[in-house]
């Protein structure tokens, strides 16, 4: 007879992880096995703020950041990989570059004076489209309008849409795999279906984007703007003339407001293929992903992976050794 409880077995492997991982840290051996890498870092971040990660929790992670790795621009770091230049290896002199996606609100009030107290420079990922017209992008009001649908509606609406689902994550992930005027369809159908929503202060905080007098201020001294496409569209599920629309009218439209070259790219979600990879290099000199991993010297510059943040320190240092952790 088999007495365990699901749960308790999870909570067991949590628990038993996190001392592993807090283990790993006070032991030294997270930083060892880090620093003896030559390999360049690339820190990947969201929105700020809330309980995902309020700013002390971002200025203790940042700040125990800077105590370990050389924190420089992305910028730099890329200019680095093209030009073939060894990694730097050990404590304080390996290299880590800090990004944003997303180009938020909460990137411009509560991160931005965390890296200029600090001092440590970081690169935002913009969508111009969105800051233009001062929507949020399009997954984050879906994910707010399912939220307002009780459970019986939610499936109701999920099978008139034509989506085989029954849970937030699981709509938004199906929409992400729709062509560009079916997603659009499901949007606005959405929509239809909840009239009277509202974003509450919490939701506004989470979503807004920065506007351009935003944007600027975050393109002076330590911090830069990079491209994030028009509209942040799942790239993949465009034509080819949607996606060069995306890609150049996003670096055309940053360029215009910023008054400088915009070279660097990331892509929405992560997700690329052939023809995304194509078009971007024709327009940008180097692009990141979402792929969990380090950049190595035979890195591809159109596909540069980052390493996934944490407030939970013991995680964080793990995963400069194991990016997947």
């Amino acid at each position: 007879m088999n007495d365990s409880h699901p749960a308790s077995n999870g909570s067991i492997r949590r628990y038993a992880r996190t001392s592993a991982l807090s283990m790993a840290l006070s032991s030294g051996m997270s930083h060892w096995l880090a620093y003896r890498r030559p390999v360049r870092r690339i820190l990947m971040l969201h929105g700020v703020g809330g309980a995902h990660m309020t700013q002390n929790e971002l200025f203790r992670m940042l700040s125990w950041l800077k105590l370990r790795y050389r924190i420089v621009p992305l910028e730099a770091l890329v200019q680095d990989v093209l030009g073939h230049v060894p990694a730097p290896v050990g404590r304080g002199r390996s290299e880590l570059a800090i990004t944003f996606d997303d180009g938020l609100r909460n990137q411009y009030t509560i991160a931005r004076p965390v890296l200029e107290q600090l001092a440590i420079p970081a690169t935002i990922f913009a969508c111009p489209g969105m800051i233009e017209s001062e929507r949020w992008m399009w997954n984050q009001e879906v994910r707010a309008r399912l939220c307002r649908l009780s459970p019986a509606a939610l499936v109701d609406w999920a099978r008139s849409a034509g989506a085989d689902v029954g849970t937030h994550e699981g709509v938004i992930a199906w929409m992400k795999t729709l062509p560009l005027a079916s997603r659009l369809q499901a949007e606005a159908a959405l929509r239809d279906v909840t009239p009277g929503f509202v974003a509450t202060p919490q939701e506004r905080e989470a979503y807004d984007p920065m506007n351009w007098d935003e944007v600027r201020a975050c393109d002076t001294g330590m911090l830069t703007i990079g491209s994030h496409t028009m509209t942040h569209p799942i790239l993949p599920t465009l034509t080819e003339d949607e996606i060069r629309h995306e890609l150049q009218d996003s670096r055309d439209m940053l360029e215009a407001q910023l008054g400088r070259p915009v070279d660097l790219f990331c892509y929405p979600n992560g997700s690329t293929d052939e023809r995304v990879h194509r078009i971007a290099q024709s327009i940008y000199r180097a692009a990141v992903t979402t792929e969990e991993g380090m950049v190595g010297a035979m890195v591809d510059p159109l596909a540069i992976p980052r390493i996934p943040a944490s407030a939970h320190l013991p995680l964080l240092a793990w995963r400069m050794h194991r990016p997947w952790a």
